[in-house]
């Protein structure tokens, strides 16, 4: 099955896109971006594919800021921290540190 999306009436451009969409065993869609095969993604539903291909197609065309950079780094090292020194360090230091958070968090609303 397909689809073609085309731009809005005040759009002056010819470009348009055309959406593949590719029923899955589990139940899932695949949707494919025929003008940009690269653009690929799933979804439960058309609609949910169709919204995360068009994400895929901005990845693969968009250059980032330096500010999208920053956070993308800052949210891997968190990750990184969640991930592995987290689990070493135990519950019993996690605990410890949330507390302290809360107490200083409750400190700076007063």
């Amino acid at each position: 099955m397909s689809a073609t999306a085309r731009p809005p009436a005040e759009s002056t451009g010819s470009d348009h896109l055309t959406f593949l969409y590719t029923a899955n065993p589990d139940g899932w869609v695949t949707a494919q971006i025929a003008e940009f095969p690269e653009a690929i993604s799933q979804g439960e539903t058309e609609s949910e594919a169709r919204m995360n291909v068009l994400e895929a197609l901005h990845d693969l065309t968009h250059s980032p800021t330096v500010a999208e950079r920053v956070a993308f780094t800052i949210q891997a090292m968190i990750d990184g921290f969640e991930q592995v020194v987290l689990p070493s360090i135990g519950d019993k230091f996690t605990g410890a540190l949330n507390a302290a958070i809360d107490r200083r968090h409750d400190r700076t609303l007063h």
